[in-house]
């Protein structure tokens, strides 16, 4: 009851976009026990945050969807998301279906998808045009990922033995940032497709390209990836939608 009360109370101030979040569990609906207001930040999102704590949900017409700690959000639905999902932790999105809002109903949102740690988007399948970025840090962290759409896909901070993007990582998107320790560089453990390439590019993937841009890619990668690879430290690497 104390749930429900704060959620209607807080609900009179969330804009109508967030009004639409709903979140099911085990065919409850779980809403009002995980979208949740800060009051601190003034920030809406779906509280993911603990082991296996969304494993099977559906979540649907949500706008920030925090997925922290082991298979948080494993074999969950996110559906429609409007800004961000952050998947950190093993396995936190492991066979996770990732589908981002259409850009008629996020005007002037960057919607992003951070995948951070070791396996945090390992077999997921992140589908969207309107994404601006799908960021894939740490061992494995898009291992048999399927990305479809993205702006810019950046892969890096894996191993030198397991980069971020291997195990047949599909990557399709208009840029691919392939940091240090980023991709695999076998077809059949990294390939790429780069939207709106040229016609070989468009109907054929490409094997990966170990700490390469490639793609219609924003200018200011290139001294991006400079820093990286010659060892300088970037701010909040992997973390591009804020802090959890």
């Amino acid at each position: 009851m104390k749930a429900s009360l704060l959620f209607s109370l807080s609900s009179i101030m969330l804009p109508a976009a967030c009004l639409a979040c709903q979140v099911t569990l085990d065919g409850e609906d779980k809403t009002t026990e995980f979208f949740v207001l800060d009051s601190v930040t003034g920030e809406s999102y779906v509280d993911c945050m603990g082991h296996s704590k969304c494993r099977n949900a559906v979540i649907t017409d949500c706008p920030v969807i925090k997925c922290f700690d082991n298979e948080s959000c494993n074999s969950a639905e996110i559906i429609n998301f409007t800004k961000s999902v952050l998947c950190e932790g093993l396995h936190a999105c492991h066979r996770t279906k990732i589908f981002a809002a259409d850009s008629a109903s996020t005007t002037d949102i960057k919607q992003t998808v951070s995948c951070v740690g070791p396996g945090a988007c390992d077999v997921a399948h992140i589908v969207g045009e309107s994404i601006e970025q799908v960021s894939c840090s740490g061992v494995k962290a898009c291992r048999k990922v399927h990305i479809e759409g993205s702006k810019l896909v950046k892969c890096h901070d894996g191993h030198e033995s397991t980069p971020a993007c291997e195990g047949f990582a599909t990557l399709e998107t208009k840029c691919l940032y392939c940091g240090k320790n980023g991709c695999a560089t076998h077809i059949n453990m990294c390939r790429y497709k780069i939207i709106g390439g040229g016609d070989n590019e468009a109907q054929q993937y490409q094997k990966c390209q170990s700490e390469k841009l490639v793609g219609d890619c924003p200018d200011e990668l290139e001294a991006e990836l400079h820093l990286e690879l010659s060892g300088k430290e970037e701010i909040d690497i992997g973390r591009e939608d804020g802090t959890r």
